[in-house]
């Protein structure tokens, strides 16, 4: 039996171009209900080279933490997950997106990725508040969400496009006041906060 999570969060860089460009052409179709669509160029080395280079400016800028899920016992890449449009001053807030492979789904991966987001969220980003935007149809991601002690705050009408259409989504969030009691019993000897090694 595991003494701790199976999945550690480290922050991704423009080297880490070829393993994303890999993970996303893998993921393609099973993506594409999930997320807007992309150019072409998205999907080259020189595409995700610049596109994880403005990643890496965006944190220097406090703007938005992009880290990729890796599992512990391969060291794999297996998904991302990203703290995005942070806003500082009287709000403190920001959103989250992820995905995990098909490959490596219902493990408990998501959940887990989530939570150690938070951990971070709420810990050295220092911000009050976070939250997702998840599709209705989306039952796995609004269980991992769920899951977190995100609570459904309602349905943002035409919120964002996602392939091809301007589509509804539902609003989670939590505040740094509500996920010490979201952890609960998911509290496990050698678990930190927060693991970016």
């Amino acid at each position: 039996m595991s003494s701790g999570p199976a999945i550690t969060l480290r922050e991704l860089t423009a080297d880490d171009a070829p393993s994303v460009l890999a993970l996303l052409l893998e993921n393609r179709t099973f993506l594409r209900p999930w997320e807007p669509i992309r150019p072409e160029p998205f999907f080259t080395p020189q595409g995700q080279r610049s596109a994880l280079r403005r990643c890496e400016d965006d944190r220097r800028a406090d703007r938005a933490y992009d880290f990729a899920i890796i599992d512990r016992a391969t060291g794999g890449m297996i998904g991302r997950i990203t703290l995005s449009n942070v806003v500082r001053g009287a709000s403190q807030s920001a959103s989250v997106g992820y995905f995990v492979s098909e490959a490596h789904g219902r493990r408990g991966h998501a959940t887990e990725a989530v939570r150690q987001l938070l951990a971070f969220a709420f810990g050295p980003a220092d911000l009050h508040r976070v939250q997702a935007a998840v599709l209705p149809r989306n039952e796995g991601s609004i269980r991992v969400l769920q899951k977190n002690g995100l609570r459904d705050e309602g349905l943002a009408r035409r919120y964002l496009e996602i392939d091809g259409a301007w589509q509804d989504h539902r609003i989670f969030a939590i505040t740094r006041e509500e996920w010490p009691a979201a952890l609960g019993e998911r509290r496990y000897p050698g678990y930190t906060a927060f693991d970016a090694e």
